[in-house]
This record gives structure tokens, sequence and C-alpha cells, in this order.
């Protein structure tokens, strides 16, 4: 018998129409769900990233203020009996910079900075003017720190006068060490009249013989001048000194700034003698606020006995009265307490003005208390960001080891 050929026809059944809305219902929950975990994801990244900035941007800065708060006063501090709160004069390029010329204000954010005399700044290895900046960004006053030392990596002892100074001509009694292009800051052991003596910044010739050992410094260069506003060469005493404080052209000037807050958050220094380009420099970004108070010897044990203010005795104006009260304040200095507020670049992905990421108030120096301690308060729209307080306590060691 053969065999039948054919073809089988099998049945097929396709979805019905509830079932394929079942499929759909339960494929959009799946999106749903999915998309709610990567929408939790990315906002926590966000957070993350965000927290993770503002610390790195905040420990940097810190970092930074550290190291220059612990050199403070390195260069002259040995003679801080008859330069701290002397008045300082300076030119660049045949232009005078110190004291700072009548309608030569200070950039932003510093345009308010005063020290009590109209574009005067006296000696000293750190001081605190007192709310002085309002950057934009948090609309609230805020300190500014005046910082300064020598970098010339030689040794504090100042080169006394063996002679008369003339109008380019130093006569010292030691020059070792000494190399043309080396900055000079002069001072007088004699007190003016109404106080401490002017101090002069100048600046040893290319023409200078370093093999002399002692004797004649000739001067001349960027920061030459034989007379600048009210104090010239000549008017040096022999008893004067001479301190090696930098470098103009290898890259190591001495440090004379101001650190403060500006619009946008921006932590700002400022040279005051103009040797770093461009003398306005940014340090870090996303700080709400910069608030210092003093550390205080008041037994002369160069040992801190208590923490005040930037007020009454120690506001920026008394301390830069330019008398030999003033300089003796200036030596009880030992440490500086430094805080800032960072706060992060974006309000907090999940911020409700009902329950916001942030409390209240901050607090900087909560331990110090009373008046010491620093409170903001926070609007309900400045809650919704995040905050980081960060502290620091620097031992002003040139100041700690002051004869």
């Amino acid at each position: 018998m053969r065999p039948r050929y054919g073809h089988q026809h099998g049945h097929q059944a396709g979805l019905t129409l509830v079932e394929l809305l079942v499929a759909l219902l339960i494929g959009a929950f799946i999106t749903l769900a999915v998309v709610g975990v990567l929408g939790a994801s990315e906002t926590s990244r966000r957070r993350t990233l965000d927290g993770g900035d503002t610390l790195q941007v905040g420990a940097h800065a810190m970092s930074q203020l550290d190291r220059m708060l612990r050199s403070a006063g390195s260069g002259y501090a040995q003679s801080a009996s008859h330069l701290f709160g002397c008045r300082l004069h300076a030119v660049r390029s045949g232009t005078q910079i110190l004291p700072r010329p009548s309608g030569s204000p200070l950039p932003a954010p510093f345009a308010a900075v005063s020290t009590g005399s109209s574009g005067v700044f006296r000696l000293a290895p750190a001081l605190i003017a007192a709310g002085q900046t309002t950057p934009d960004l948090s609309g609230r006053a805020s300190d500014v720190l005046i910082l300064m030392s020598g970098q010339s990596g030689q040794s504090e002892m100042p080169m006394g006068f063996a002679g008369d100074a003339s109008a380019t001509t130093l006569n010292l009694d030691s020059t070792v060490g000494l190399s043309s292009g080396e900055m000079l800051l002069i001072g007088d052991r004699q007190p003016a009249a109404t106080g401490t003596a002017p101090c002069l910044i100048s600046e040893v010739s290319a023409s200078f013989d370093a093999s002399a050992g002692r004797g004649s410094v000739p001067l001349a260069g960027t920061y030459y001048a034989a007379t600048v506003d009210s104090a010239a060469l000549t008017s040096f005493s022999t008893s004067a000194t001479a301190h090696a404080i930098g470098h103009v052209g290898n890259g190591n000037p001495p440090l004379m700034l101001l650190v403060g807050v500006g619009d946008g958050g921006l932590l700002a220094t400022y040279d005051l003698l103009q040797a770093s380009t461009p003398a306005l420099q940014a340090l870090a970004d996303g700080v709400f606020a910069l608030h210092a108070r003093y550390g205080i010897d008041t037994d002369g044990d160069r040992v801190l006995d208590r923490w005040t203010t930037a007020s009454g005795d120690y506001a920026i104006a008394t301390l830069m009265d330019g008398s030999a009260a003033a300089n003796a304040r200036l030596r009880t200095i030992v440490a500086m307490r430094v805080g800032l507020v960072m706060r992060s670049a974006r309000p907090d992905p999940d911020a409700d003005e009902k329950k916001p990421p942030t409390d209240a108030t901050l607090t900087l120096f909560a331990d110090l208390g009373g008046s010491l301690s620093q409170t903001l308060s926070l609007t309900k729209a400045e809650r919704l960001f995040r905050y980081r307080t960060l502290e620091i306590t620097v031992p002003m060691r040139n100041l700690l080891m002051l004869p």
C-alpha cells in the first residue's frame, strides 16, 4: 500500500486582548520600578558627589590656610619688638603700592577692607579684619585674614646697620646669604615720635657682589625707591635692621596676603605687594562664610591662655594704630582658630521646604561657647542646600618662639 503524503496543519492560538493588557501592565510596573531605582540612584550619586566635592574643596582650602598661618611672621619675627605694627612702605616698578594711594581701592571682594587708616597696612604676622566682606552667597558679613611672612629661606636674624644708609646703598654688618634681587624689609629700632617707626621694603641690586660678606649693599630694581611716601632710606638711624624676606625673580617673594570670601562663594587671596600674577587669585569655591578667633598668651610664657574675638583691644583698628601698646598686644597672639562654612553647589535633589535637609542654624567654634562661638541662622531657601563646617586651630610657631 502506498504511503500518503501531505501537510498536516496544527492549530495556532494568539493572545487574547485581556492577556495583552495584563502583559503591558506588568511591563509598565517593571519600567516604573526600574526608573524609580535609577532616579534614586542618580539622586544619591549627585548628593554623594556634591558632598564629596564640598568636603574636598574645603579640605584643600584649610590646608592652604594652615600652611600660610604656620609660616606667618617668618623672616622678621625675631625683631618683633621694633617691627610689629610698623607702617609698610613699598613701590613696584616706580608706582607706590603701600600705603595704597588715595583713589586706588582694593579689588573686590576686599574693597571695604580697612585697618583703621585709609590705605595703610602695618606689619603683623596674622590679623583678623572682622566682618569686612559681604559675599552674595550668604549676604552676611564674613571675616578677612591679613597674613604676612617672608620666604627667603634664610636665618631669621636681622642684619644690623654698620653705618648710615645713602639713597642707593645700605651698609650692613653682615651680607651672608644675600643675593641680587633679594627683597629687604628695613625697620628702625629707634621709635618714631608717635610710636613704632615706619618700615620700608626695598631690593638688592643686580650689581651686588655676594662675595663681600659685609659692608655695602647697592639697591635697585622693581621694589627699590629712595623715598616712598614719608619713608626715606636716609631717614633710618644706625640702629636700624634689614631682613631678607624673599626674592623677586626666583618665584619665592614674601607673602603679604588678604584672604576673604567674595561673590559666588569664591575664597580669594590678594597680594598686597603684587608680586604674584595676577595679584587677585582664587583659593576655593563653594565657601559660604569665613570666621576666625585669636589665641592669646596673657602672661608672656608663650603658652596659649585664652581665646578672643577680633574686637575691643584686638579690633583691627586698635592693633593697627602704630602705638607701643599695639606692638606689645600683637606679640601676645600665639594661635588662630579659623572656621569655614562650605555649601553645596545646588540644592539637595530631595529638598522640601517643609522638611529641609539642613538645620535652621550652623555654629562654628561651638566648644568655645558664649560670644566666642559663631552662629549663622539660615533662611528656608538656604536650608535647601547642604553645608559642612570645617575648623582648624593653628599655633603661630614664629610667635611662640619670640625672645
